[in-house]
């Protein structure tokens, strides 16, 4: 595989900002409008800086006034300021610069505190990053002030229908349907979580030692439930296109699986988004295998141009689309969607025999999401910020081949046979990067070699740098090839 990465360019927009003086008469970049916001008045700039920050008024590198200039403008005393000041830094809106002053900070995204000792960056799992712009923690604080006073917190607080409400199916209806024009909210089934989809969807379908296809290289979530239920997976050979028709065909035939599991978008590991003609030539071979596609739909919001497989054979497809990649996995929500009603009462009872329900407060905050349009603005600067960190990549690794998405969070660097890839590993491991190799992902011996590095994980660019400058001079360190 060679890169695949788009050539894409990010433009900035210069917007002239109105002059803003204090009371000595100098000018200032920013003045928060405390009468918006409550509580005590450093928290007010503390929430002022986030809201203006979520607005696009303050964007990311941009300077602060002095404590001491926006004591005196806003007529207050400079403890205030500070305080504030250091709350912002707290929640991480905030980065100050030792002898340049204060700046809007890149990421809202902390520094881990549970790394091993011997990990300094740790790209190994593939989330989503943090740009200041998604601004996650100020519009979750909003959101649940919005549900908590329309309906109060208690009414989430107890057992609730399993799968989401009428209501709440609607407005995921809505939402699939930007990707599958067919969706309709009875044949959906809120879930906690792509995993949870994944498990039952396998409970559902199969039974003890039958057979789910999958790619050679696939999601170690579906191999580990797989091997809960005593399911066999069996790994379909790929190329530089994703699985690959013909022995997709040659498995259904020889295997006869109950389900074929795919992500046809920007698979993870190799990042690999299958094309239109591809797609049609997968869903006629499950179509006449009278097989099922569980379609793992999670990276679908980062690259939305691509419509799922789902819309060829809807009625042989179960669509996860989960917000674990787009916008964050700790919420637990994910939409499943069935092929038929029966199907979903099936999943339905499958997700209460299980988990019961998703955590009806985090579906309630993404349903406010959705309607309110704030679900767009988090995606947007998510895709914007991963966009970001490919073109750093790109820069950094240009000496090194690799395949990866304009907007995907993640890339795959394959290893020639004669590279050792657990050197490697412990290689990057002993300068203090952790990434993750093939054996995570592989399905059978025939798998593709490589390693998958996740570029959403750093907490910053900066960080990032560091850590592709570490892979970039391994890649080129003779030390690390060995005859295997």
């Amino acid at each position: 595989m060679t890169k695949t990465l788009d050539r894409l360019t990010l433009q900035t927009i210069s917007i002239p900002r109105p002059t803003i003086k204090d009371n000595a008469g100098n000018c200032m970049d920013w003045l928060p409008t405390l009468s918006e916001w409550q509580g005590p008045i450093f928290l007010r700039i503390v929430d002022a800086l986030a809201g203006d920050v979520a607005s696009g008024k303050l964007v990311r590198g941009q300077r602060l006034p002095t404590h001491r200039a926006l004591a005196a403008a806003l007529d207050v005393d400079l403890t205030t300021v500070t305080r504030a000041y250091g709350e912002a830094r707290r929640r991480g809106l905030l980065e100050a610069r030792v002898g340049q002053g204060t700046f809007v900070s890149e990421t809202t995204a902390r520094a881990p505190f549970d790394l091993p000792a011997q990990v300094k960056i740790d790209l190994s799992m593939n989330i989503p990053p943090q740009p200041v712009e998604a601004n996650l923690d100020l519009r979750i604080a909003q959101g649940l002030a919005s549900i908590r006073q329309k309906a109060g917190f208690s009414a989430f607080l107890n057992y609730l229908r399993p799968g989401g409400s009428d209501d709440e199916r609607e407005v995921a209806a809505a939402w699939l349907r930007r990707r599958v024009s067919e969706a309709d909210a009875e044949r959906i089934v809120i879930y906690p979580g792509s995993q949870a989809i994944i498990f039952n969807a396998l409970v559902a379908l199969t039974s003890p030692g039958d057979v789910v296809l999958t790619e050679a290289l696939t999601f170690p979530g579906i191999k580990a439930a797989a091997a809960k239920l005593g399911v066999r997976p069996i790994g379909v050979a790929m190329d530089g296109e994703g699985v690959r028709p013909d022995a997709l065909k040659d498995a259904c035939r020889v295997h006869k699986p109950k389900a074929v599991y795919l992500v046809p978008t920007q698979h993870n590991p190799t990042t690999v988004t299958i094309g239109p003609a591809r797609r049609k030539a997968i869903a006629e071979i499950v179509r006449k295998s009278g097989s099922l596609l569980i379609e793992d739909d999670t990276y679908g919001p980062l690259e939305a141009s691509v419509a799922p497989i789902a819309n060829l054979i809807p009625e042989r497809t179960y669509l996860a689309a989960s917000f674990s990649k787009c916008v964050a996995p700790g919420l637990r929500v994910a939409y499943l969607l069935a092929p038929d009603v029966a199907a979903e009462q099936t999943m339905r009872s499958a997700l209460q025999a299980t988990t019961q329900m998703p955590p009806p407060l985090m579906v309630a905050l993404l349903t406010h999401w959705i309607r309110s349009g704030i679900a767009d603005e988090i995606i947007k600067a998510i895709r914007n910020e991963a966009i970001g960190r490919q073109q750093l990549a790109s820069r950094l690794l240009k000496n090194v081949s690799f395949a990866a998405r304009p907007s995907s969070h993640h890339l795959w660097l394959p290893l020639p046979t004669r590279q050792s890839g657990t050197d490697l590993l412990s290689h990057l491991m002993r300068r203090g990067l952790a990434v993750v190799g093939e054996d995570a992902f592989a399905v059978g011996d025939n798998a593709p070699r490589g390693i998958r590095v996740s570029l959403g994980a750093a907490r910053n660019r900066s960080e990032l740098s560091q850590a592709l400058q570490v892979l970039s001079d391994a890649m080129r360190t003779p030390a690390t090839v060995q005859i295997v």
